[in-house]
């Protein structure tokens, strides 16, 4: 069997090789070469260099993309999802999605073009086998969702950190570096089964051993499968490329990994930096979401008591149950109690492709941004990313801090605050409270609250 490395035509890909070098005080001193890019899009664009608060990897690859740590248009996140779709139909010989040098401009200059990102959503492909897409939590859970929604008779899924009560995971695969290191899936019987082809989804692939550890417990159980990985960012140098020719051959399956940057990274020198201890958030008085709870209920809880909905995909999603989400969006907007100017919409954790969806329909002018479990260090110091970071606790992480980072130099309104389920409303109030600092807040829950009984 074969592996197939960025194999798309020089009209696509400008082949490069320059050098950038990062230096973070004394905690990091990394050098990143890029070997090659989508045409036109340059690496400041796509992202920033930051310190992690994890001894485990010293550093992180910020995306400026994907509204995970840094609040973004939603034109530039679902853009980066339609452009490393197009990237999959030119793989497969369909034809493009045809706003892609536009997407380019916009993921580029970050400047967004709703109008085009609506029209690009709209563009849609039949892949020639039953495809799975399986988009990787916490980051990359919107990111797999907007590649998925152009592909006809597929099927979404996302990881997830979460316990599901009653539940058995379909498999579970480690993430050695990473702050969590359990990905859990919860597939429905068949789903994993009677797939010909998977496609993986991640923001980055740094040394691909997370892919691997994907891939060998995919293989393991549902054998005889063709892979496809998508990333924005592939850092992996030729020692580890040559891990997953060893990987395809020894599997025996068919192995495509493609991204829209490519190259490798050095570290010379990491430490993880020692920051004053953050206060948590405090209580305010507590707060009552609005119920919007248009889709149903799943017959699910984790095992904090969260509640969830059918559209994020946490549990599976088809393409004809993803043309739901237009209406979704629309819809929701329409029972706000104000529309903003400038709002920005807060998504939590690994919801993140609604969040997106409904700030697309809510304004042109829209910022969209998302809890993260990821603990990134702060400072003012000029030019770090990162300027300043707040940190709380949620009834869903169960016990795990998230935080949300940059909020004060952002230029809004209003913001929206999305949560899939509100089982404590009195537990929000933190992150309420910190919110309401910097904007009127609209709380909205996805699902009707929690009926609680005796043994919970």
């Amino acid at each position: 069997m074969k592996t197939l490395n960025q194999s798309m035509s020089s009209t696509t890909f400008d082949q490069t090789n320059y050098q950038l070098n990062y230096k973070l005080w004394q905690h990091l001193d990394l050098a990143v070469t890029v070997r090659e890019a989508y045409q036109g899009l340059p690496a400041e664009a796509l992202f920033s260099m930051g310190l992690r608060v994890n001894k485990k990897r010293q550093f992180l690859f910020i995306s400026k993309l994907i509204a995970k740590h840094l609040a973004v248009s939603p034109s530039v996140a679902l853009g980066t999802g339609s452009l490393l779709a197009s990237l999959l139909m030119e793989k497969e010989g369909l034809p493009k999605v045809p706003q892609s040098s536009e997407l380019v401009r916009i993921l580029k200059s970050g400047a967004p073009n709703p109008a085009a990102t609506k029209d690009s959503l709209r563009h849609m492909a039949a892949l020639p086998e039953k495809t799975v897409f399986i988009g990787m939590a916490e980051t990359a859970t919107g990111l797999g969702h907007s590649v998925f929604q152009h592909f006809e008779n597929a099927f979404y899924i996302h990881t997830t950190r979460e316990n599901i009560s009653g539940l058995t995971p379909s498999f579970v695969f480690e993430e050695e570096h990473s702050h969590a290191t359990s990905h859990k899936v919860y597939a429905p019987k068949g789903l994993l089964e009677d797939a010909e082809a998977i496609v993986l989804i991640d923001d980055e692939i740094s040394t691909g051993n997370t892919l691997i550890n994907l891939i060998t417990a995919l293989d393991e159980q549902f054998p005889g499968k063709k892979y496809t990985s998508l990333s924005i960012l592939d850092w992996r140098n030729e020692e580890q490329q040559k891990k997953f020719g060893q990987l395809a051959k020894e599997r025996k399956i068919e192995l495509a990994v493609l991204s829209l940057m490519a190259g490798q990274f050095e570290l010379k020198h990491g430490s993880s930096p020692e920051e004053p201890a953050i206060e948590q958030l405090a209580s305010g008085v507590p707060n009552q979401p609005q119920e919007i709870a248009e889709a149903d209920m799943l017959p699910y809880e984790s095992s904090t008591g969260q509640r969830y909905i059918g559209l994020t995909g946490r549990f599976g999603l088809s393409s004809e149950e993803q043309k739901a989400i237009d209406s979704w969006a629309s819809n929701t907007v329409e029972k706000l109690e104000q529309k903003a100017k400038k709002p920005l919409v807060v998504g939590i954790g690994e919801n993140m492709y609604l969040a997106l969806r409904f700030g697309l329909a809510l304004s042109d002018d829209s910022i969209v941004q998302t809890t993260t479990r990821s603990p990134i260090f702060a400072s003012t110091k000029e030019g770090y990313p990162i300027r300043e970071k707040a940190s709380f606790q949620l009834p869903d992480a169960d016990g795990v801090n998230q935080f949300i980072y940059n909020l004060n130099g952002l230029d809004v309104d209003r913001i929206y605050l999305l949560a899939e389920s509100v089982s404590d409303p009195a537990a929000w109030s933190p992150l309420i409270s910190y919110l309401e600092k910097k904007a009127p807040v609209e709380w909205i829950s996805l699902t009707a609250a929690k009926r609680r009984n005796s043994t919970q």
